[in-house]
């Protein structure tokens, strides 16, 4: 079952001191190779504020994109897999990857090994 919402951190592209906690409704269903993932655990490091000094300049804003002003810092942590409409991911499997400051991310997916 997918739950409803999610809650993330997001950070004042113009500011990176003011944070806030933000709640967005997740998808009912999941399309076609996306697979819903609840976020476990990350690590905040040094890096995560370069993510944020470079976002726009790098890129690492456009990872994980929300309303204008404001940008969620991509982070390295783990998550499991709630719900998969995607080949090859199974539900209930475990991954270390580069996942949003949220409880959850829809990952669409255009191929798994």
């Amino acid at each position: 079952m997918i739950p409803p919402v999610r809650s993330e951190i997001r950070i004042r592209k113009d500011d990176l001191k003011t944070a806030a906690v933000f709640e967005t409704r997740l998808p009912a269903q999941l399309a076609a190779g996306e697979i819903l993932l609840a976020v476990d655990r990350f690590s905040m490091t040094s890096n995560n504020i370069t993510y944020a000094a470079f976002g726009d300049r790098m890129k690492y804003w456009d990872f994980y994109p929300t309303d204008e002003g404001w940008g969620i810092i991509p982070v390295w942590g783990y998550a499991d897999v709630l719900a998969s409409s995607a080949n090859k991911v199974a539900v209930g499997s475990r991954y270390y990857g580069y996942y949003p400051m949220a409880s959850h991310a829809v990952l669409s997916l255009t191929s798994a090994t």
